[in-house]
């Protein structure tokens, strides 16, 4: 028996306990804000979560800028990172909305009953509208949850399942079902959905050679995109 496998098994243990203890973080910070009632409870546990990751990554020296969340520098590079974020919102709204919906919908599943009752505190109230997209759905959502599941879960998941097609593969998987399940408050349909989201932009990750700024901006579009749709539609889904 190679004398490395004992070691890289060990290596593989810490990294799955390390990402063990920074969900149970997260999932513990977001049962007590819920508790309270406490508005953007899941962009506080993922800042949580961003926390106590980063404790971790400092022990190993690992630096965010190693997961790809440079802002570009010169007009050419912005120009570049913009093309691709707006490509990718594409991207995401023709595959859900010409394949994974209607698949969904094809087994009778849709979003809850109830599942945009969370978001009545700022109907009728633009200011406090403007004020959540800008808190919790850039900074919580789009620069949180991209620092935390493309970034650092992510890779952490490739060291270690193999930085080779196959291992990404399996992180891939892997880490959009923990980011679908993180969405159960929105149904069976929600959670698919929002894995299926987690695969596109990892996968868009992995092709723009682990670039993260151009996924925030992605992500940060499609959720304002779907709030204010929201919004003009009184509160209802469509």
């Amino acid at each position: 028996m190679n004398d490395m496998e004992p070691q890289k098994k060990s290596f593989n243990i810490k990294i799955l306990v390390e990402i063990t203890i920074v969900f149970l973080t997260i999932l513990s910070i977001k049962h007590l804000a819920d508790y309270f009632d406490v508005i953007g409870a899941g962009s506080i546990a993922i800042w949580c979560g961003i926390i106590v990751s980063t404790i971790f990554m400092k022990q190993k020296k690992i630096n965010w800028k190693e997961f790809g969340p440079k802002i570009p520098k010169g007009t050419k590079n912005w120009m570049i990172n913009i093309l691709i974020a707006l490509g990718t919102v594409i991207l995401v709204f023709s595959i859900m909305g010409l394949i994974v919906k209607p698949i969904l919908e094809s087994f009778g599943l849709t979003n809850p009953a109830g599942a945009a009752d969370r978001f009545a505190f700022f109907m009728g109230k633009p200011l406090v509208f403007i004020g959540y997209l800008i808190t919790v759905v850039w900074f919580g959502a789009a620069l949180g949850e991209e620092l935390l599941f493309r970034g650092y879960l992510l890779n952490r998941l490739v060291d270690c399942t193999g930085n080779n097609t196959l291992g990404i593969i399996i992180a891939l998987i892997i880490h959009a079902v923990i980011f679908g399940m993180l969405h159960i408050y929105q149904g069976l349909a929600g959670v698919i959905a929002t894995g299926c989201i987690a695969l596109i932009f990892g996968s868009v990750y992995f092709i723009i050679k682990r670039k993260l700024f151009p996924i925030i901006i992605a992500h940060g579009i499609i959720n304002s995109l779907s709030l204010i749709g929201l919004y003009f539609n009184n509160g209802v889904i469509s």
